[in-house]
């Protein structure tokens, strides 16, 4: 019960108006040095933040080649200021021994960044496939490749959907998902060193554009995911992955009942708070309760067009991607601004930074209209207080 409590204060808390930290039309690395008209011409239009996380005050930011003209798949953000990361000379398109197509990323305990290259390019146009699908493993520290692992050929086709990773910090592990025809969930270790496909038919896609959103929570031992299509959230116990001889899991899937709208990204706090972003709200489920009864955190935020990607700072803050991605899939011109990114102090974080201590005077742009850290906690301790005093 009191634990109960406990998350709903967080909810709370969470609940306060969302401020912009940055916003941009566009996403302008044309002057970067080192640039190749041939290799790294510049489209703008068609540069989107999909995927964020942060480490040490800095975004790390997937820019995916759904179309041309996108220098940089891979960047990272301090202050404003967007560059490639490492570099952009190993992101050139066609050099299959760097990146190609980052739809997603990761960051563990470790200080190290999860990039999930799916090698084909511009699959919103005419498909290129060069390249194979690789995980790359990157020290954010020093921006060395650590480990460049290829998908091996028997677990994709050219059909696949390779969208969605999630990493489970207990024994290192990579969790991707393919929602093509041969649909299921690639698994990496990182101390092994290889890749098993696991099957599951509840993950083949039908639409034109779908992908994955994936989390994993330490604190039940459980994948949880949907696709942009599905209509339930479901789980999958993490045990599975370790069962020998097991092919197809399908039947191992949890159903936890029906979502209220299109979802579009994920992210599960320290807490057991599993968040959505839905077309134009944010919702949030304490998975620690049996059933699917979630809570409404923004609803009808006309800013928050299309969630792109959840992410958490070291500081309680949690940020929100929303891009004008609608209107690039349907080709359409968009009048608005492309790119937004939020923030909000719900007092918890992701479990990759829970004990990762980063200099609060040194943190990213803060909106002082902000609920300031120390008195958000100040809230949180004196109304736990109050509800214990009423309890006992």
């Amino acid at each position: 019960m009191i634990t109960y409590l406990v998350i709903n204060i967080y909810l709370s808390v969470c609940l306060c108006e969302l401020n912009v930290v940055y916003q941009w039309d566009k996403i302008d690395l044309s002057n970067h040095e080192n640039r190749q008209d041939t290799e790294h011409s510049y489209i703008p239009e068609n540069n989107l933040v999909h995927r964020m996380k942060i480490w040490n005050n800095t975004l790390y930011m997937a820019i995916p080649r759904f179309k041309p003209g996108v220098p940089a798949t891979l960047c990272k953000s301090y202050r404003g200021t967007i560059q490639p990361f490492p570099t952009i000379n190993i992101q050139i398109v066609g050099n299959c021994i760097g990146m190609q197509n980052v739809k997603d990323i990761e960051i563990d305990h470790l200080g190290q960044l999860w990039v999930l290259d799916v090698g084909m390019v511009y699959d919103l146009e005419k498909p290129n496939y060069t390249c194979d699908p690789k995980l790359l493993i990157l020290d954010i520290g020093t921006g060395r490749i650590i480990r460049s692992a290829v998908i091996p050929s028997g677990m994709y086709t050219i059909q696949s959907i390779l969208s969605g990773i999630s990493i489970d910090l207990k024994s290192l592990t990579a969790v991707i998902a393919d929602i093509g025809p041969n649909s299921g969930f690639i698994v990496y270790n990182y101390d092994l060193g290889y890749f098993q496909k696991f099957h599951c038919k509840i993950l083949s896609s039908v639409k034109d554009y779908n992908e994955a959103i994936l989390t994993i929570s330490p604190i039940d031992n459980m994948l949880y995911f949907t696709t942009i299509e599905m209509d339930s959230l479901f789980t999958i116990p993490l045990s599975v992955f370790d069962a020998p001889f097991v092919n197809d899991i399908s039947h191992y899937v949890n159903n936890h009942g029906l979502k209220t709208d299109v979802s579009t990204a994920m992210i599960m706090d320290t807490t057991g708070n599993l968040y959505l972003g839905m077309t134009r709200k944010v919702i949030a489920w304490n998975t620690l309760k049996n059933n699917f009864d979630v809570k409404d955190l923004y609803i009808q935020e006309v800013r928050l067009d299309w969630i792109s990607s959840f992410a958490f700072d070291s500081n309680g803050y949690l940020w929100i991607i929303s891009s004008a991605f609608s209107d690039f899939l349907d080709g359409s011109s968009s009048k608005r601004m492309n790119i937004r990114i939020f923030k909000r102090f719900c007092g918890t974080t992701a479990f990759a930074l829970q004990n990762v201590q980063m200099s609060v005077n040194d943190t990213l742009p803060i909106n002082h209209n902000s609920v300031d850290i120390k008195t958000a906690s100040s809230i949180c301790i004196l109304t736990l207080i109050i509800l214990l005093q009423i309890l006992l």
